[in-house]
């Protein structure tokens, strides 16, 4: 019961601080940052465009939710089910460094890994940024 109230605080912060950020990007029906997969969807029109290791990510807003939607049925293949959550990981590191705060970006990127509870407290807290990148 007290885990599930603590998840529930921190999906309501996580969608907050995202739909904050996108009405200050002008994102319309940001209100979708409360729906679940449409939090990554949302996070792929806040960063734009992602570059991972010279590789440009094409079409953002479009991959991250696939591959949140995909996930729990790669992961049962073996091998492939491995590679791909890595990946995932990877990816979605690369677009929280990018949403972050540039000074803080690595710091944050690290609370977020180390203690999981963070990310959306860090993504609530820089709600009321309006320049990205």
């Amino acid at each position: 019961m007290f885990l599930g109230v603590i998840s529930i605080g921190l999906y309501i912060l996580t969608a907050l601080g995202l739909k904050k950020l996108a009405d200050n990007r002008g994102i319309e029906n940001s209100w979708i940052a409360f729906i679940p997969v449409f939090q990554v969807y949302i996070l792929g029109l806040l960063i734009v465009d992602l570059e991972i290791f010279g590789y440009e990510i094409p079409e953002l807003p479009i991959v991250l939710p696939i591959m949140l939607v995909i996930s729990p049925i790669i992961i049962k293949i073996p091998g492939v089910g491995s590679l791909f959550s890595f990946l995932s990981f990877i990816v979605f590191c690369f677009a929280l460094h990018k949403l972050y705060a540039p000074e803080s970006a690595t710091l944050y990127i690290i609370l977020s890994i180390v203690l999981p509870f963070m990310g959306p407290i860090l993504i609530f807290s820089i709600r009321d940024n309006e320049l990205l990148n």
